[in-house]
């Protein structure tokens, strides 16, 4: 019997649309650390790194000396320099995975800045949220080997079959057991009696994406993995019913990924592509565009949506700008497939230009497509970044910048998705923590709150 989601209870859910779930086996840490532009980008705001080893080099300074500098300019910034940022980070990374759930949920409750009130509702401007909805985008990082002057420069695949595999378990013992700590050790609570029947009285409801790199699978398999994970999802279905179907399946399966191909129906939510990882949304060999556009045929027919990478940063890992930029292959794809339901997350943020091009490509192709969004995931929850949202929704000539879009966007606010990119907004940004991340987004002077983690990210996940 299809069990009722508890709408009565639950009246209000804030949802995050583009959060992560890792752990330090899952991403190919390698290929992305020694890219040359990571750690120039992480001091920039503090010392051109590169002069200064420069001048160390013309001057002859001893090695012992040298040392004392290049650590002075990795703590140069205080609580927010590289070395604390990239620490911070790597600290949440070392929580084994089937604890970062329920320790988010933790700090959420009791640590600093307060964002749940005494009633246990999450507070968001003037409005309280019973759920915090989170949609944790799994990314297939594939096989990176390593093109430098490393002597072990080879690379094993990531099986995205252990990283599935592990956020199953880490979304199962998030609804089987509570966390206590003692002495700042953490452990697992004894199981919660009836937990599946007890899930509504969590804090998270947890909807993953499901990664997907084309370039890594026979046409045949993807028909397979399609089948298997989204066989239930339909275009004529209403919300109501994929989120009943989503919810009663969530925290049911763990680590054990070899069961029958039926169990694995409604896991997931969505698909995640990653093209700065080299996925190519309209590839030129001709087998390969067979397979891209037999998936975006799978999504069309079956109302799956896609969350796109959409910046010049993340795991970046070659010069893949062209392939990932909103104004090339995907101009290509949402011309022959105009009815996908299609996320450009990070708002098509570059950090090497201040024009807002691939912005403005994402604004105008919101625009002219009815499933197109924009999530805001890894800003820096400044109140520059959330003016500057303020401005491009009522698009006031009297506060019109430099890179504004040229056309007001009065039904913006309707395409656009609260995300936050935790865990890896940590390494990008000056935000400490998730509970700084929500905070910034409850006390900016932005408008259409609602709209941004409410209303359209219901629309963009389950449909009218």
């Amino acid at each position: 019997m299809q069990p009722e989601i508890i709408i009565d209870i639950v009246m209000r859910t804030f949802y995050d649309i583009h959060v992560h779930a890792l752990n330090l086996s899952h991403p190919n840490l390698t290929a992305y650390l020694f890219r040359e532009d990571l750690i120039s980008s992480l001091i920039e705001e503090n010392i051109n790194w590169k002069t200064r080893f420069v001048i160390a080099a013309a001057s002859m300074i001893p090695k012992s000396v040298l040392k004392k500098q290049v650590n002075k300019m990795l703590n140069s910034g205080g609580e927010h320099s590289p070395k604390s940022i990239v620490g911070n980070c790597l600290s949440f990374f070392e929580i084994p995975l089937e604890y970062q759930f329920l320790v988010l949920e933790y700090f959420l409750r009791l640590g600093e800045p307060k964002i749940i009130n005494n009633k246990n509702k999450i507070m968001v401007g003037d409005t309280c949220y019973d759920k915090v909805l989170l949609c944790p985008l799994v990314i297939d990082f594939g096989y990176k080997n390593i093109e430098n002057s490393i002597f072990y420069n080879l690379s094993p695949k990531r099986p995205i079959t252990n990283q599935v595999g592990d956020l199953l378990y880490a979304i199962r013992t998030y609804y089987r057991f509570n966390l206590e700590i003692e002495n700042k050790k953490m452990r697992l609570s004894k199981e919660i009696p009836d937990s599946q029947e007890r899930k509504h009285e969590k804090l998270f409801e947890i909807y993953p994406f499901m990664g997907l790199d084309t370039r890594n699978y026979y046409k045949e398999e993807i028909i397979a993995l399609l089948n298997k994970f989204f066989c239930n999802f339909s275009k004529t279905e209403s919300g109501a019913e994929r989120r009943a179907r989503l919810f009663e399946k969530m925290g049911k399966l763990d680590s054990n990924m070899y069961r029958d191909a039926g169990e694995y129906a409604d896991i997931f939510a969505g698909i995640k592509v990653y093209p700065q990882l080299g996925f190519d949304p309209y590839p030129k060999d001709a087998e390969e565009l067979d397979k891209v556009k037999m998936v975006y045929d799978f999504c069309v027919n079956h109302r799956i949506p896609i969350t796109t990478h959409c910046s010049d940063a993340g795991f970046k890992v070659g010069e893949f700008d062209p392939i990932t930029s909103p104004e090339g292959k995907w101009k290509k794809v949402l011309a022959d497939y105009p009815e996908l339901t299609l996320n450009f997350a990070h708002f098509g943020a570059e950090s090497k230009s201040e024009k807002r091009e691939w912005r403005n490509a994402v604004i105008a192709l919101t625009q002219q497509y009815p499933n197109v969004y924009t999530d805001i995931s890894c800003n820096d929850a400044n109140t520059g970044y959330y003016d500057e949202i303020e401005n491009l929704f009522h698009h006031d000539p009297k506060k019109v910048q430099k890179y504004s879009p040229p056309i007001p966007n009065p039904e913006l606010y309707k395409k656009m998705l609260f995300g936050s990119d935790f865990s890896i907004n940590l390494l990008a940004s000056k935000v400490d923590s998730y509970n700084e991340y929500l905070k910034a987004f409850s006390d900016a002077e932005v408008s259409h709150k609602e709209d941004l983690c409410e209303k359209n990210p219901e629309r963009f996940l389950f449909g009218e």
